[in-house]
């Protein structure tokens, strides 16, 4: 590539492809009763997904893995990942799961077949998007102003969402 020269941001689809992870267009590869958790406006949509937890279950059976990855778009092609894992939020000590799941995939994220998925994250970011997403059916024990709370923040996890907005 010649210096100067701006590199193309790899597509969800490329990412997956390259990961070896199963994509399904939209939100498919997210189980049917979260879906409707999961909102996108009129500039943005579900290029595609992938069930982490799924896919990587055979391999790692006693692993704490992180269950969905959505990929994002705008009309002019630019496009990102929101990692989402709905999960019990019932009680403080859900926290630590969560951030042993964020451990798990923050690791995959740094071997070189997931690269593009880690350069698309790194593109939530800069997007000012939601990045890693708890989402949460029944009661939710962590307060916003709470020690769970901060821990979550400072490893960039959303508190627990009933739905999330795109």
């Amino acid at each position: 590539m010649k210096r100067g020269a701006v590199q193309a941001s790899p597509t969800f689809k490329e990412a997956a492809r390259k990961a070896c992870v199963p994509m399904t267009a939209g939100k498919g590869a997210v189980k049917a009763q979260y879906r409707a958790a999961i909102l996108t406006s009129k500039n943005v949509r579900v290029v595609g997904s992938v069930d982490m937890d799924t896919a990587y279950c055979a391999a790692e059976p006693n692993s704490a893995r992180w269950d969905y990855g959505l990929g994002l778009g705008l009309g002019n092609g630019a496009e990102w990942v929101c990692w989402v894992e709905p999960h019990p939020a019932s009680s403080t000590s859900q926290v630590a799961k969560i951030l042993a799941k964020l451990d798990w995939l923050e690791a995959k994220l740094l071997q070189p077949a997931f690269a593009d998925f880690a350069q698309l994250t790194r593109q939530a970011k800069l997007n000012q998007s939601l990045v890693y997403v708890w989402l949460y059916e029944g009661a939710n024990r962590i307060s916003a102003n709470s020690r769970e709370a901060r821990a979550l923040a400072l490893r960039g996890v959303a508190l627990p969402k009933r739905q999330v907005s795109f």
